[in-house]
């Protein structure tokens, strides 16, 4: 395997090919988020207020139907992120196969035809059924690490110093294990995924003929997964730099928007209220469209690696 080549190929279809910039970008907006916040206030009063407790209860009632409200519009925001996520996925994947095959990209309506199918619920189900038990063994590794920490009850020095030691000791070496299991886990998931999106595979099927291909290319998929490692981090670098320089701008921009506001108001909200967004805008869309094209390109190059080792088995 020619993997400077593949790397190469993988840079050109990301450059010349814009329409899979939609499906990067997409990935990069749905590939995690979180947000909170709060608010509490208090009366003070000599006397009792009639109604109060009346009042008190329907505010009480209010707020309740507010955090129903937000948990279930949270919860159909999050159940839309993972729909598109998966579309996107199953799409950027099937557009490069196809950009491969024929040497001509797909557009945008046809590549979300491509990803909106059951392939992409196929492999959001390979995902979860990986997930819940890795996750479940990483947290039992860890707890049998933590198990030397019961010689914490003996009243000992010695035997307290040998438990924080041993504890130490083996959550090291479960760290370890855990590294290396998600790394095997992240090179074959390669694999089972492009088996399930393009060459149509059920969910064992997928298991079975991509944990077989890593292994009889183990040398060459290894190798891949080497270059891609230092070149992320590499990118991880520059791209701190970038979100770091993007964010002094929207930093400058957004706060002196802020400051003439509120020089000219007085008013703390309607300075927030205007700078808040032009911090904003200029602070996600770059960083988002940056780490875009970064998927599109490190998604190809999968995809390339998959349709090298597939073409030679066949």
């Amino acid at each position: 395997m020619n993997h400077t080549r593949l790397i190469r190929r993988a840079c050109e279809i990301t450059w010349r090919y814009k329409v899979l910039w939609l499906f990067g970008i997409l990935l990069a907006l749905t590939s995690g988020g979180g947000g909170g916040g709060g608010n509490n206030g208090a009366r003070l009063s000599s006397q009792p207020i009639p109604g109060l407790d009346r009042l008190g209860w329907i505010e009480w009632q209010a707020l309740t139907g507010l955090i129903v409200a937000c948990c279930c519009l949270l919860a159909i925001l999050v159940i839309v992120a993972v729909i598109v996520n998966y579309v996107a996925r199953v799409a950027l994947y099937r557009s490069v196969d196809q950009i491969e095959a024929t040497g001509a990209a797909p557009t945008w309506r046809e590549g979300l035809r491509l990803g909106w199918s059951n392939r992409s619920f196929r492999l959001w189900l390979l995902d979860l059924i990986i997930a819940i038990p890795a996750v479940i063994i990483a947290l039992l590794l860890l707890g049998i690490g933590a198990t030397p920490l019961l010689l914490l009850l003996i009243d000992s020095p010695v035997a307290r110093t040998l438990g924080i030691a041993a504890t130490v000791g083996l959550e090291l070496l479960m760290i370890a294990v855990i590294i290396v299991a998600a790394v095997i886990l992240h090179v074959c998931g390669q694999f089972w995924s492009r088996e399930v999106a393009l060459a149509d595979r059920s969910i064992g099927q997928a298991l079975a003929v991509g944990y077989v291909t890593v292994r009889q290319r183990l040398k060459d998929v290894g190798g891949m997964w080497l270059l891609m490692f230092g070149i992320g981090l590499a990118f991880g670098l520059v791209f701190l730099v970038f979100v770091l320089f993007v964010l002094a701008v929207a930093a400058a921009v957004g706060g002196g928007i802020g400051l003439v506001v509120h020089a000219i108001t007085q008013s703390v909200g309607w300075a927030v209220g205007l700078g808040l967004p032009f911090f904003l805008v200029i602070l996600v869309v770059p960083t988002v469209f940056v780490q875009g094209l970064w998927l599109v390109f490190e998604s190809s190059v999968w995809t390339l690696t998959y349709r090298e080792v597939a073409v030679a088995k066949g």
